[in-house]
């Protein structure tokens, strides 16, 4: 069984080192890691070429500006490996993922890819740990729910036909989770907190956040009728982030600090309209 990890680098002189760091330490071994540069303008490849000298593990390949998703599939298309591990380069696992993934996918054949839990780094710091539920093609269609940086099967990628390349804007991690659950694969999940996501504003999340109704209907247009088989399920969810909402208001409206700041308000509006002449009120 051989494991390629592939990363996309695109102007990470910074935290390319750590990335691939973290690969190393792996507790089982990686076989091989092809690190892609995208067209760097800043020096990730000078950093690239003196972290991989003398390190017959990493391979670097040199290619012009093309985006995330072409570099990844340049870099699987090399992959030796049965399974495919992706890391972005600004992004790292605990050392114990890649062991903890592989015992997982020993417990189900039909699994895909295997993601566990991870936290966000704001300031250096690690916040909001988080691990992932289970995903269905239904669910996914609605929310992604599966990370971009996980433990695949190769040929759960090449089945599901790589990465769009089309995806520019973002979400091409979840519109290939689709294309994976679309195959008949599942994903297993390893409930432990073992990957790092780094929250840098100007990231790629912030492009897609920016994009994303654009981007959904796009990926509407792609599965129109995967969404229409599942509109009843979508209309029950719609309603019940909906009816969340609205409870959520009436607990703020019905908080004590929030009638009180009401009144305040209330009463230096009374104040204002008193001392203001009627007709500046007009």
């Amino acid at each position: 069984m051989l494991v390629s990890a592939v990363i996309p680098c695109y102007n990470a002189q910074s935290t390319i080192g750590r990335a691939i760091d973290s690969l190393l330490l792996q507790s089982v071994a990686i076989d091989e890691i092809i690190v892609v540069n995208d067209g760097s303008v800043d020096n990730s490849l000078q950093v690239l070429q003196s972290i991989a000298k003398g390190n017959e593990k990493i391979r670097i390949l040199n290619q012009e500006n093309k985006g995330v998703s072409k570099a990844r599939n340049v870099a699987i298309n090399e992959a030796r490996g049965e399974f495919i591990l992706t890391l972005d380069a600004d992004d790292y696992f605990e050392p114990t993922f890649l062991e903890k993934a592989i015992l997982k996918f020993a417990e189900d054949a039909n699994y895909g890819a295997v993601m566990c839990g991870y936290a966000r780094i704001i300031d250096n710091k690690k916040v909001l740990p988080y691990i992932p539920s289970e995903i269905s093609l239904k669910s996914c269609l609605l929310n992604n729910g599966a990370l971009s940086c996980l433990l695949f099967k190769k040929k759960a990628i090449i089945e599901a036909g790589g990465y769009d390349e089309k995806m520019i804007k973002g979400y091409e991690d979840w519109d290939l989770n689709i294309r994976i659950l679309k195959s008949g694969y599942t994903f297993g999940i390893v409930k432990e907190v073992l990957f790092n996501y780094t929250d840098t504003e100007g990231s790629r999340t912030y492009t897609a956040i920016e994009n994303d109704e654009a981007l959904r209907l796009q990926m509407y247009d792609k599965y129109q009728k995967d969404y229409q088989e599942h509109g009843k399920y979508f209309f029950q969810e719609f309603i019940k982030q909906n009816n969340k909402l609205k409870l959520e208001k009436q607990k703020l409206l019905d908080t004590t600090s929030f009638r009180l700041g009401h009144r305040i308000t209330s009463m230096i509006q009374g104040v204002i309209n008193a001392v203001t002449p009627k007709a500046a009120q007009r």
